[in-house]
């Protein structure tokens, strides 16, 4: 069975909190350890805590971390922030894609609104009278790509159209 999706906020309780940190500390080391020997490359870590007085450090083989700062380092400062992301950065960017989502969610919904108008409209359920100008705008706009969607499909059924047995 999997887990269930763990909730990202701050953990108050302390000692829950340091429980946790550890654990994923451990985590994340194995997994720097894995992506280094699966990929063959170099890589490090450098983790700070309030739990610790000293950072601690990964792999423990000081030339493997100096190679790795030493190679970060000869990067232009532009190169070297390109693909760094502080919490702010991040957090904008994923409201920027949420944002997005959500634009396109109501474009979709208003899409269904309108072909749910247009349809009550064509079978009497509803009047033009009744609706508001957005809405005969919207209704006037579906309309349109419905019959362009029409007449593509009326030329792709003539062009896939047998030809007419000659009569005798």
């Amino acid at each position: 069975m999997p887990r269930s999706k763990v909730k990202l906020a701050f953990i108050e309780n302390y000692k829950a909190r340091k429980s946790s940190f550890m654990k994923r500390k451990e985590c994340l080391k194995r997994k720097m350890e894995e992506l280094s020997i699966l990929c063959g490359i170099e890589a490090c870590g450098i983790l700070y805590s309030p739990f610790e007085p000293q950072p601690e450090v990964w792999p423990d083989d000081n030339n493997v971390v100096q190679n790795v700062l030493r190679e970060f380092m000869k990067l232009s400062p532009i190169e070297r922030s390109k693909y760094m992301v502080n919490q702010d950065s991040y957090i904008k960017e994923r409201i920027g894609k949420v944002r997005e989502q959500i634009n396109k969610q109501m474009m979709v919904n208003r899409e269904t609104a309108m072909d749910n108008m247009m349809s009550e409209c064509l079978s009497g359920k509803v009047s033009l009278a009744s609706l508001n100008l957005t809405n005969l705008n919207d209704l006037v706009s579906l309309a349109g790509v419905k019959l362009l969607e029409i007449e593509e499909r009326i030329e792709l059924l003539k062009g896939e159209a047998p030809a007419a047995a000659p009569t005798p």
